[in-house]
């Protein structure tokens, strides 16, 4: 997008179009930046017999807490105003869940990954599991059962790999 527009910027002398392209240059590199950050910042939640892992989808780090460590959950609400008008009062909405992990040396772990219902889950298989009530069963399942039950991504990524090579080669060579 930016390299589009500076390229039109080269052919159009006139200033005012100039303070635009930059201006709209601008908006989309901090929209693109803030996405990019939100899609970086995506955790997954892992309980095994013995951890609870924290990790990150795409990044390598990873954070790894004995289920004995942990001494409780806190899961706090944070209010989104919604309004439909520009001087409404506006609704306060709750979907955004805080969850604090407590460890038995004080310190706390927050997380966003997990739903109300995620929480609620997490909370009763760790207690399941300092009591010794928990038992993981392993689901084991072919490769070709994993490709079955992963053919709706194979093709989405399939098809987005087609539309962005077609961009790509409309963008370069023309």
């Amino acid at each position: 997008m930016i390299w589009l527009t500076t390229k039109g910027l080269n052919s159009n002398i006139d200033k005012n179009a100039r303070i635009a392209m930059y201006v709209i240059d601008f908006v989309f590199l901090i929209f693109s930046l803030g996405s990019l950050y939100y899609f970086l910042k995506t955790q997954i939640v892992k309980l095994t017999n013995k951890h609870l892992i924290i990790s990150y989808q795409f990044l390598p780090f990873s954070k790894k807490i004995l289920i004995e460590d942990i001494k409780g959950f806190i899961q706090t609400q944070k209010s989104i105003i919604y309004s439909n008008r520009l001087f409404d009062k506006g609704l306060e909405i709750y979907t955004i869940f805080e969850i604090f992990i407590n460890l038995k040396d004080g310190k706390k772990i927050k997380t966003y990954s997990l739903s109300d219902y995620d929480y609620k889950e997490i909370q009763k298989l760790t207690e399941k599991i300092k009591r010794g009530e928990g038992k993981f069963q392993v689901e084991k399942i072919s490769n070709i059962e994993l490709v079955i039950k992963n053919i709706p991504m194979i093709l989405f990524l399939i098809m987005m790999f087609i539309l962005i090579g077609g961009l790509s080669n409309a963008l370069i060579f023309n």
